[in-house]
């Protein structure tokens, strides 16, 4: 994304002279997978009469006799359910699990985790899993006579401190359906509840990209002009030696294929100069703009808008689309949690920043952010452009990508991530920089993806 070998140079100047290396950030260990074979909210896999049942021999037994009991399964018309007891040094924690092919994984569909106090055996807590999945669940506190619900998706509080209008031992004893009719006014439910036919577009984008990797290779600087001749961005020369693409010129070549050669545009791909273009009006101040003719640090911001309209006019060519209508701006979240223990995780939460012009989201937050946007955007792929804060203070847009969320047809989430000519990951990308922020724009892909043949290397 370097503009030109001079701006490069003044580029390495700047940075001996004002920056430190950027440190190593530690990485987390990986969640336990999401499994497969979910229900829509309103069929999960319900237990409510068992809790019934066990309410005086389980739930709320005395804590010596709870401590002592062994693992035992039991069925009713949902399957199998696994009761079991874990201790920690301040709470033990009752699990009922449901079967899910030859084991009962604690954070499957419709599992309830109920934490008690070690002390006093009082209750604290119930975790309830609305997916297969580690990072979606419920968690229900006592509140006087009432109780207090958050709702949480892969560590972002999409809700927190969602009133109940019934005492806590009423909630270990109700089931889901009558969880959501007290909250439905406040909760987004529907979020629960993803139609895997929404995401075919989703699945065959992400498809055809991969069957299509292996003909690209990287090449700094590098992208496809409007005849898709491989070309350096920063000067427009022909590429020497191997040809390929940067990471910009990956996601245009991306953006080509979804875009095709319009015949609008006499048969030609997307103009590497024009996505190029500087929108400096849109930030910034006088003495920014004059760093950032010889910086270009917003290269990746302005590349990545440039592509979301440049589909957008494409897609509906009865008006020209504003430079940053394709932005995405929601903040579906504002605290956010690292713990990825299924058992105790998700609590105490931490601030998460909302969205901020030219700048976007923490990565951090991603994968929740991407889970809403999923729901709530089916079938829609997002450029995301990197930047961080430098020692100096100044903005720097450093790396783009190509980011598509999406639902598999037995229900797992996926976020499929492309960049530099090649597939990494959600996690990979996140751990380039947790606490750098990204911004995404959107683009629909409700159209068959034909990008230019790559030249053979």
């Amino acid at each position: 994304m370097k503009p030109s070998p001079f701006r490069r140079f003044v580029f390495a100047l700047f940075v001996l002279a004002v920056l430190y290396p950027r440190p190593l950030r530690a990485q987390t260990a990986a969640p336990p997978p999401p499994l497969g074979g979910d229900a829509r909210l309103e069929q999960i896999p319900e237990h409510a009469g068992l809790r019934r049942d066990v309410w005086e021999g389980f739930l709320a037994a005395p804590r010596s006799r709870v401590l002592s009991l062994a693992p035992r399964v039991l069925r009713n018309e949902y399957g199998e359910w696994r009761l079991s007891v874990a201790a920690g040094k301040d709470a033990f924690y009752l699990i009922i699990a449901p079967r899910k092919g030859g084991d009962f994984p604690v954070y499957g569909q419709g599992a309830w985790i109920v934490k008690r106090a070690a002390a006093d055996g009082r209750f604290l807590q119930a975790k309830i899993f609305l997916r297969s999945d580690p990072g979606c669940f419920l968690r229900i506190y006592p509140d006087g006579d009432r109780s207090t619900m958050d709702v949480a998706v892969y560590g972002g509080a999409i809700n927190k401190g969602v009133p109940l209008p019934v005492p806590f031992e009423r909630v270990l004893r109700a089931s889901i359906a009558e969880i959501v009719a007290w909250s439905r006014d406040s909760v987004e439910w529907s979020l629960f509840s993803p139609r895997s036919g929404l995401y075919d577009d989703s699945r065959r984008l992400v498809a055809a990209l991969r069957e299509r990797l292996p003909s690209l290779a990287y090449a700094e600087d590098g992208a496809l002009d409007t005849e898709g001749r491989p070309i350096y961005i920063a000067t427009g020369a022909p590429q020497t030696g191997k040809p390929g693409l940067n990471c910009s010129g990956f996601v245009k070549w991306i953006a080509d294929g979804i875009r095709g050669p319009r015949p609008a545009a006499n048969g030609l791909w997307l103009d590497p100069r024009a996505m190029a273009a500087r929108h400096e009006e849109l930030r910034g101040s006088s003495f920014s703009q004059a760093f950032e003719r010889v910086l270009d640090p917003y290269f990746g911001l302005d590349w990545t808008r440039n592509l979301a309209k440049a589909l957008m006019d494409a897609r509906i060519p009865s008006r020209s689309h504003a430079i940053g209508e394709a932005d995405v701006k929601i903040s579906a979240f504002s605290l956010y949690n690292t713990n990825i223990d299924p058992v105790n995780g998700g609590s105490p939460h931490e601030a998460y920043p909302p969205y901020e012009t030219n700048v976007g989201y923490q990565a951090r937050g991603l994968p929740a952010l991407l889970y809403v946007l999923a729901l709530r955007e089916p079938g829609t792929l997002y450029f995301a452009s990197q930047n961080t804060l430098d020692k100096a203070g100044f903005r720097r847009h450093y790396h783009v990508a190509a980011i598509l969320p999406y639902f598999e047809e037995s229900g797992e989430f996926r976020v499929a991530v492309f960049e530099s000519a090649a597939e990494t990951s959600i996690g990979a990308f996140i751990a380039r920089g947790p606490l750098d922020f990204v911004h995404l724009v959107r683009v629909r892909i409700d159209a068959p993806f034909n990008p230019p043949d790559f030249p053979p290397r």
